[in-house]
């Protein structure tokens, strides 16, 4: 069974049916509570009613990886080195690239900033 690092955008995507996310969901997806707080932000500004029920599926989805003081430091040197490329990467998404990296892992995501990037698997 494959592992990946699932980002917010790709756990949208899985929400929302995206037939290209579909082969992934039958792997190990690994995320932080910081991407389960980013996908439940968007859930609840737009579809209040059914939030909870959405957001206690996505837990059953993935596994919550903690995050230390190390992939803080790594994912706030990636987007200061992204910044100076002119790319515009949140902080969750480097944390969880660095997260990604540490862990050995495939960053999942369809966020057009991470498409050339090492160690990603990009799918729209």
């Amino acid at each position: 069974m494959s592992s990946f690092f699932a980002d917010s955008y790709a756990l949208i995507e899985m929400l929302k049916g995206n037939e290209n996310y579909q082969s992934f969901q039958s792997g190990r997806l690994i995320t932080t509570e910081f991407n389960i707080c980013e996908v439940g932000f968007a859930v609840c500004r737009e579809y209040p009613a059914d939030a909870p029920r959405v957001l206690k599926t996505l837990r059953k989805m993935v596994v919550i990886q903690e995050t230390r003081d190390e992939d803080y430091c790594a994912g706030a040197a990636r987007r200061k080195l992204a910044t100076g490329k002119g790319k515009k990467l949140s902080t969750i998404d480097c944390v969880g690239y660095s997260v990604a990296n540490r862990l050995n892992l495939l960053f999942l995501t369809g966020d057009r900033e991470f498409a050339d990037m090492d160690n990603v698997q990009f799918v729209r």
